[in-house]
């Protein structure tokens, strides 16, 4: 049995929207159904976009609205903020750490080119080892 995760709000939209329009081809939902299964899984700060809408919302409305509030291109900034703050907690993994910050990068910087994110990756990466001395003796 197929089972969409909800969407929170905290974690990609594209990859959500990617899962949501994936599993709607396979599963053929008309358009009334896509939008019950949409609504169905959005909770915590996503699902107050339910409040926003009126009863003659369509899926489309719907999408927009979350591109609005939770999509990339307008929350690049807060992904940006996000990377500069982020920093190794004791009880994760390095691998966890730099999926992390991978993560974040390609949310921040989705425009730029590689090779300069690659750079702002490998130098956010060692600033969340929380490691001056680490960090520091990289930068000479």
């Amino acid at each position: 049995m197929l089972k969409l995760q909800c969407y929170d709000g905290t974690e990609s939209l594209d990859t959500f929207l990617c899962k949501f329009h994936s599993m709607s081809r396979y599963l053929q939902w008309n358009e009334e159904d896509a939008m019950y299964h949409l609504c169905g899984c959005l909770e915590g700060a996503a699902g107050q976009v339910q409040w926003d809408i009126g009863p003659s919302t369509t899926m489309a409305d719907v999408i927009k609205l979350l591109q609005t509030r939770f999509g990339r291109e307008l929350q690049a900034e807060r992904f940006k903020v996000e990377l500069s703050a982020r920093r190794r907690r004791p009880d994760k993994t390095l691998q966890n750490l730099y999926r992390d910050i991978s993560r974040l990068v390609s949310l921040a910087y989705s425009s730029e080119e590689a090779k300069l994110t690659d750079h702002i990756g490998k130098e956010s990466f060692i600033r969340a080892l929380n490691d001056r001395p680490l960090y520091l003796g990289h930068e000479r």
